[in-house]
């Protein structure tokens, strides 16, 4: 192989790693519910949801990523998680999946695990998702709703939900069909809001 066959060799691999890494997509965050004014403010006392919105433009086989709930302020000392007797991804049932993310239909190892390292009302509230897919791959498809956690504010004051990282990646992950390989999807976060009277 000659100098230039090897360099023009190089500068294509980096060329497809750099757009294999821009293709990982990414996570964005929305409110909902009864509790909602705009997107940016909740009625405190009044049923909220944090949904998780994922765009993928690749083909995955994992995934794991978490959650940080806090006051920036320290205002909110508290948040009051609402059971559902619905089929949620925890036992209490607050925490739910959409699109496939409920079941066992995309991630098919057990389905979407929710790992709730410190979800007791008390802030701050951590959260974490990871997910293995066996016999398929997760599929490309448009930014959608796939997991949304609720909760009530009792009292006014500022929260925010941020990223937040869960071994065993230590970082944001979705798993390529690769072995050993991994890309992060782009952040479109955090989210804050205003709880009011």
């Amino acid at each position: 192989m000659t100098l230039r066959t090897w360099l023009t060799a190089t500068v294509a691999s980096a060329v497809l790693l750099v757009a294999g890494t821009a293709t990982a997509g990414s996570v964005g965050l929305k409110l909902s519910g009864e509790g909602v004014v705009n997107d940016s403010t909740v009625k405190a006392g009044q049923p909220v949801s944090v949904d998780i919105y994922i765009e993928n433009d690749s083909l995955y086989t994992g995934f794991a990523f978490g959650f940080a709930l806090t006051s920036p302020d320290s205002s909110v000392k508290t948040v009051i998680h609402l059971p559902d007797s619905g089929k949620g991804l925890n036992k209490n049932g607050d925490v739910k999946g959409f699109n496939g993310w409920q079941d066992h239909s995309i991630w098919n190892f057990g389905g979407v695990y929710a790992v709730e390292a410190d979800w007791n009302s008390e802030m701050p509230e951590l959260l974490g998702f990871g997910g293995l897919s066996i016999q398929q791959e997760y599929q490309p498809h448009p930014y959608q709703k796939v997991l949304s956690f609720q909760f009530i504010v009792p009292e006014p004051g500022l929260i925010k939900v941020d990223s937040s990282f869960y071994p065993p990646g230590g970082a944001w992950m979705f798993a390529t069909p690769v072995p050993d390989s991994y890309e992060q999807p782009e952040w479109n976060g955090p989210l804050v809001f205003k709880a009011v009277k």
